[in-house]
């Protein structure tokens, strides 16, 4: 660039563009290289039609084609005059990431400047900054007010610090709702700080100004009283903070400040500063009106849009999926997903997109934690995230909105803008807003989704229910019972046991969905285990397992069959499932209340059976009302919480499985356990307790203690570590260690809450470190 000329050029041959001429041709250090418009009915190509060929006077190239911008050599500043999306967007490509852009507002005051400003002195500060001043109040007299807000507070911005040779600056307005004032925009200043500041009136510097409405000039660092806030920096020698007032009310304020010792703001800046603030309140409040009236005329139409789309009859992902391609036409640059949470399943489930090819995305779902849209299933917060990545003059946002209603979480509106404007307050309050729209649509639509399913499913439940009462063969009617609640229920399997008459055994009357041996090798356990969790409950147990715990099951839904108030079978389902997901899901309390209605026609049907003729089932289950060993550590637990409490003590109570003993072992399974039992016992004091529950897994209580579970698991690695088989085994997926605990009384108070906190449990992880004390 010879001589600091600056190459300039101008999109939009429009009348907006022309006006900006006499400025850029007046000043002497611009050299007008290019106009660049597509639209060819634009007013200069109907000037160059009529004889007027302003390009070949002015020494101007025009063109139609805006990609004679790219190849433009040595350009400094593009002016874009037309301020549509499509352009901008073209301006967002990497051949303009260094090249300055301005908007005409912007071109005007900057080049209106220069044109009033004499050239004879570099020094007379004063004649600048009246001159600035007079160019600012003719652009607020004649400011249309569809000037972008951005554009505008960045020019008021670099006024103030350019005029004030002021090295950092921020102008905050005060938000009407938190009655705080919030950052709008700054320099020296990271965007996603920007984002997070809220300053209380009254306190700090800028707190105090707006809450007085009194300009504050400071020399040296602000200390203590009033004025401290842990947000101040340390390096600030001056600094100088304006309150923005339009018709006698505070509306935000304006603040520079620099840390040169030599520099030090003096009451002529402050002046300035001042009449400045004037000025720029007035058109901020104007922009802030305009944009006001714009953004609720454009909310109202779109929430009748809205609310006619969800009112509609289609699918919900398609009504979803209709709202997110209306959100991207109001937010600009924004790319945008709709996710509905399971209450099941406990999981995100994404239903709609904005991106045209959405089924690509395949079926998409979240936990609890997973990614900004997981976290919100937790935290029920709103989420907004800065990408800190250079790229220009482009901005990216990320947010994630929790879709609560009714105190439920019914989904979350995620997305990501891409421009440079970033997401404005305005587009910020208006996604809030919608998503409490949408949040109460998905609401009734699940509601009355569950209604319906609920109704089929008690349709259900009383056909097969009457069918069971009017049968005659035991045979038929077993099978019934074990099949028909997992049917309706989408569950993968099921098994009924049965009392025989005179026992106190509970044999397999009937099973669905075990025919894979793999499958009946790992539910087995857990379902004898569960058997008894109800025989001693004499109620419904409903257990969830993750997928680290047990692969193949991972959920249980029992319940006993009573007649007289006896207990004589026992009803497991297992691995509810949807054609929304793969993953099969944990049950919920109304599957427990369906299977408590299909309970009352099975029992019915069972007390009319004197005797069931047995299945080949190897698997049964001994009731000894008086010597389980559930029952008798249950007894035990029950006296050392009543030491513990009346003696202020902590205890832990853990359980451990060994799924696999008799492939890992064969034969040697006996000799193995009696080993890993041996070991234990070393291991744990004497008076702690081990109890085997079952074929598989142990029960412990660890007492006087809050010590976890470390000694236990230290002490079971030991044996795996020791035992070549059973660490082979162990390795190749044959084998597994699971194991659960529960403190007391900080995870429970009572053997119910403590036994089930136990009986969540996890893999043992060979590769960690549990003999450490806590």
């Amino acid at each position: 660039m010879p001589n600091g000329i600056k190459n300039i050029a101008i999109i939009g041959a429009n009348k907006e563009g022309l006006k900006l001429l006499p400025y850029l041709i007046a000043d002497k250090k611009s050299k007008l290289c290019l106009i660049a418009d597509s639209n060819r009915d634009a007013m200069l190509f109907k000037l160059n039609e009529l004889g007027y060929r302003l390009g070949k006077k002015l020494d101007v190239k025009i063109t139609t084609d805006l990609n004679e911008l790219k190849r433009a050599p040595d350009l400094d500043v593009i002016v874009n005059a037309l301020q549509d999306h499509a352009t901008e967007k073209f301006l967002e490509g990497p051949e303009f990431r260094d090249i300055e852009k301005l908007g005409p507002l912007s071109t005007r005051l900057i080049w209106g400047v220069k044109a009033s400003t004499p050239e004879n002195g570099t020094g007379d500060r004063i004649n600048e900054q009246t001159a600035l001043l007079t160019s600012l109040r003719e652009i607020v007299d004649a400011v249309r007010l569809t000037i972008d807000r951005k554009e505008l507070l960045s020019v008021i911005l670099k006024l103030a610090t350019e005029s004030t040779l002021a090295e950092r600056g921020s102008i905050m307005l005060i938000s009407p709702e938190e009655r705080m004032l919030r950052v709008e925009i700054a320099k020296g200043m990271d965007e996603e700080v920007i984002r997070k500041i809220r300053v209380p009136l009254g306190e700090g510097i800028s707190g105090k100004v707006a809450r007085e409405g009194k300009p504050l000039l400071i020399s040296g660092k602000a200390r203590g009283g009033e004025f401290a806030r842990p947000m101040e920096r340390s390096d600030v020698k001056s600094a100088m903070s304006v309150p923005l007032i339009v018709n006698g009310e505070v509306i935000g304020v304006i603040n520079v400040s620099s840390s040169e010792s030599v520099h030090v703001f003096t009451n002529e800046d402050l002046q300035f500063l001042t009449s400045l603030a004037g000025l720029a309140a007035e058109v901020i409040q104007r922009s802030n009106e305009y944009e006001m009236l714009r953004v609720n005329a454009a909310k109202f139409n779109f929430w009748k849009e809205i609310d006619s789309i969800m009112s509609s009859s289609v699918p919900l992902d398609k009504r979803l999926n209709s709202v997110a391609k209306k959100l991207v036409d109001i937010v600009t640059g924004l790319t945008c997903f709709i996710y509905i949470f399971d209450e099941d399943r406990n999981r995100l489930f994404l239903s709609a997109s904005s991106i045209k090819d959405s089924k690509g995305l395949g079926l998409l779902s979240l936990r609890a934690g997973e990614g900004m849209e997981g976290a919100s299933i937790e935290t029920m917060r709103d989420v907004f995230l800065v990408d800190r990545a250079d790229e220009g003059a482009t901005k990216r946002v990320y947010l994630t909105l929790p879709m609560i209603t009714h105190v439920v979480l019914v989904g979350t509106l995620n997305g990501q803008v891409i421009s440079s404007q970033g997401l404005s307050k305005y587009h910020e309050a208006f996604l809030k807003d919608i998503r409490t729209l949408i949040a109460e649509s998905v609401y009734k639509h699940k509601q009355a989704e569950k209604e319906k399913l609920k109704s089929r499913k008690m349709f259900a439940v009383d056909e097969a229910g009457l069918e069971m009462i009017s049968m005659k063969d035991p045979r038929k009617m077993v099978t019934i019972i074990a099949t028909a609640p997992a049917a309706i229920l989408s569950a993968e399997g099921s098994l009924l046991r049965i009392k025989q008459n005179g026992g106190k055994r509970f044999q397999t009357a009937a099973t669905f969905g075990l025919d894979d041996q793999s499958i009946r090798e790992y539910f087995l356990p857990i379902e004898k285990e569960t058997v008894m969790e109800v025989l001693r409950k004499k109620d419904l147990v409903m257990r969830e397992f993750s997928e680290e715990a047990s692969p193949y099951i991972r959920s249980v839904l029992s319940r006993p069959l009573l007649v007289d108030d006896t207990v004589i079978g026992v009803l497991t389902i297992f691995n509810k499932t949807s054609e929304a997901t793969v993953y099969p899901c944990g049950f919920s309390k109304s599957d427990a209340d369906t299977l408590a209605r299909f309970s009352v026609y099975a029992e019915k049907a069972l007390s009319n059976i004197i005797t069931i003729p047995p299945k080949e089932v190897k698997a049964e289950i001994k009731l000894e009302s008086a010597q389980s060993p559930l029952m008798l550590f249950e007894q035990r637990i029950e006296q050392e919480l009543n030491r513990a409490r009346r003696f202020d003590k902590g205890m832990v109570l853990a359980t451990v499985r060994i799924a696999g003993l008799k492939d890992a072992f064969g034969d040697g399974k006996a000799e193995f356990e009696s080993r890993l039992i041996n070991i234990i016992r070393k291991k744990t004091r004497s008076f702690d307790i081990v109890v085997r529950l079952n074929e598989e897994t142990f029960g412990f209580l660890f007492l006087d203690t809050n010590e976890k579970i470390m000694r236990l698991i230290g002490s079971i690695t030991e044996v795996i570590a020791n035992d070549e088989s059973f660490h082979k085994a162990f390795l190749n997926g044959k084998a597994d260690i699971l194991y659960g605990y529960a403190a007391f009384p900080k995870e429970g108070d009572s053997f119910a809450e403590l036994f089930a906190k136990a009986s969540r449990r996890i893999k043992l992880d060979l590769g960690k470190t549990y003999n450490q004390e806590f």
